[in-house]
């Protein structure tokens, strides 16, 4: 586990939502079935990106996206960055947002990289090593997909399922892989990501261990 820290301006947004989702919580108002979406929006803040408001003349899939941090951004790339030259590697996350900030780490960090997502799907060419890194959707990265060219697995974000978690993780240490497999995760210390990792590493319903955890 790598733990980061926030930096300022995303701390904060992060600790103004954290309190009005555990005030809601208390009040009732927050529910297993409800709070999903509260509890995506905290995720996003720890990856570094939040989603602006859309103008009038908008359209939904022309949402805007500010980067407010970089803190997992930078210690992917210090982690790439004591990797041997050319190493591949696998890096999971949930959002698009994220799957950017890792192209933009790899880059900075000298390492090519490819995207096997639900807007691209490099995994051939990354299969083939014509890029170094495979930024994967973790939704995208499951049954049947071979990832054992890589033995560094690092997930940026998290999603809630259990059964993707596990797929995840299989990708790289199936059949066909001759080398120990090293996980490692991107945590931004004191947030819900701690509890969403937890709750994967103990085979718990995320949403269900993390509206508990306050009762805990």
């Amino acid at each position: 586990t790598r733990t980061v820290t926030m930096g300022a301006k995303a701390a904060k947004l992060y600790g103004d939502v954290s309190r009005d989702f555990w005030a809601s919580v208390e009040a009732g108002e927050v529910t297993a079935a409800n709070a999903l979406t509260r509890m995506l929006r905290l995720q996003q803040i720890t990856g570094g990106a939040v989603g602006l408001d859309l103008a009038e003349d908008e359209r939904p899939k022309d949402r805007r996206i500010e980067r407010i941090d970089t803190a997992k951004q930078d210690a992917l790339g210090e982690i790439l960055r004591d990797l041997p030259e050319k190493e591949p590697v696998v890096v999971f996350a949930r959002f698009t947002a994220d799957l950017d900030a890792i192209h933009e780490a790899a880059k900075a960090a000298g390492f090519s990289s490819a995207e096997l997502s639900g807007r691209r799907n490099d995994l051939a060419a990354w299969q083939s090593g014509s890029a170094d890194v495979l930024a994967t959707q973790i939704q995208a990265g499951g049954v049947g997909v071979d990832l054992t060219r890589a033995r560094v697995c690092v997930y940026f974000s998290l999603s809630y399922s259990l059964g993707e978690y596990l797929q995840s993780r299989k990708r790289t240490h199936r059949p066909g892989q001759t080398r120990s497999v090293l996980y490692v995760h991107l945590v931004a210390e004191g947030t819900i990501d701690e509890q969403v990792y937890r709750a994967l590493e103990r085979r718990q319903d995320v949403i269900a261990a993390v509206l508990g955890s306050r009762r805990s």
